[in-house]
């Protein structure tokens, strides 16, 4: 931690070497824990401050090289940006301490920088922590979390609002912070750095090519899911790997589903092809799909929602469904193909 409490109470916050060789030998205190704290002055990590004895709750987690100079980072950036900056803020009413807090007018952010693994029900329960007090946080995933695409790993800090729709931030602690909007099949990408901010694109599509390899390891290797599914479609005289070339078009690229959305979309198929899909049915078997404890920040009901919807609409866009009544029918059968070469064969102009 970059602050501690002199015995007069007192916040002196660490910015570097030179200062930290300046107060070596004063008397520091924790901010939660009132306990002693020394300054640690390393030529690996930044100066900083560390319990004496056993680390308090709020302190408990450590920090790493990258943490610590995140944070420092962080606060540039926001001064950069014309935000009043504070580092390490300690909230007693919720026993909560923020990594950065940014402010401008009448708006105040948390910024917590998570490099180390968290469990979804202490990310959750900190979240609400700081609503309470009426503050909103946004989590920075560091470079423990970045990928090109996101997956289970980062669902959990999912957010959503109106401004952004589902999104992540992430930032590698030195150089960038990056905002990805989840978009159809895609995510936008904003780069904020000491530079322009610049945007991107980063597509989820596959080539099919690299579609057919992937069902075909998966039943090489047999995959649990995937045998899973191989077994529905045995059952009615077909093969995964002949699975309808719709079924991996328009993907949402929204993350935090139990299963790979095209499984759910094949899956979905083997239940409901060849007969009149009433709405219970069909509610029924997407209801089936929710686990909060893969987005605990959002509503996963929502997330699973929208990719059912988009499902239903490309089937209807494309002929094989119509609307009814009682829910749906259809119209024509997505076509099965004998096997992996075929489906590529097919997939030629």
């Amino acid at each position: 931690m970059f602050v501690a409490m002199t015995t007069d109470e007192k916040r002196i916050t660490l910015v570097d070497h030179q200062q930290a060789e300046q107060l070596r030998g004063g008397t520091y205190l924790c901010p939660a824990c009132r306990e002693p704290v020394r300054i640690k002055n390393g030529q690996v990590m930044p100066a900083h401050f560390a319990h004496i004895g056993p680390a308090c709750d709020v302190d408990s987690e450590g920090e790493s090289t990258i943490h610590l100079q995140g944070k420092q980072w962080l606060m540039q950036l926001g001064e950069q940006l014309g935000y009043a900056v504070t580092l390490e803020v300690y909230y007693p009413e919720i026993r909560q301490r923020a990594d950065v807090v940014w402010q401008k007018a009448d708006r105040t952010l948390i910024l917590e920088f998570q490099c180390s693994p968290l469990k979804p029900q202490r990310l959750k329960e900190r979240t609400k922590g700081y609503a309470s007090i009426g503050l909103e946080v946004i989590w920075i995933l560091g470079p423990h979390y970045y990928s090109q695409r996101p997956g289970n790993m980062q669902a959990k800090f999912l957010r959503w609002d109106e401004t952004h729709g589902y999104h992540l931030w992430y930032s590698d602690g030195s150089s960038f912070l990056e905002l990805w909007q989840a978009r159809m099949g895609y995510f936008e990408v904003q780069r904020f750095s000491h530079g322009p901010m610049h945007m991107r694109q980063v597509r989820v599509a596959q080539s099919h090519q690299k579609i057919v390899r992937l069902i075909d390891n998966a039943l090489h290797y047999r995959e649990r899911q995937v045998m899973a599914l191989q077994q529905m479609a045995y059952a009615q005289g077909k093969h995964m790997s002949g699975l309808p070339w719709l079924v991996h078009e328009h993907l949402t690229a929204l993350i935090g589903l139990r299963t790979l959305e095209w499984q759910l979309r094949a899956k979905w198929l083997l239940t409901f092809q060849g007969g009149d899909i009433s709405r219970e049915m069909n509610q029924n078997f997407w209801h089936e799909q929710v686990t909060s404890a893969l987005t605990p920040l959002v509503d996963n009901r929502a997330i699973v929602t929208t990719v059912a919807t988009v499902w239903l609409e490309l089937l209807m866009q494309n002929g094989y469904l119509q609307r009814t009544d009682q829910g749906w029918q259809w119209l024509k059968s997505l076509e099965w193909y004998v096997d992996s070469v075929h489906k590529l064969a097919a997939s030629r102009p």
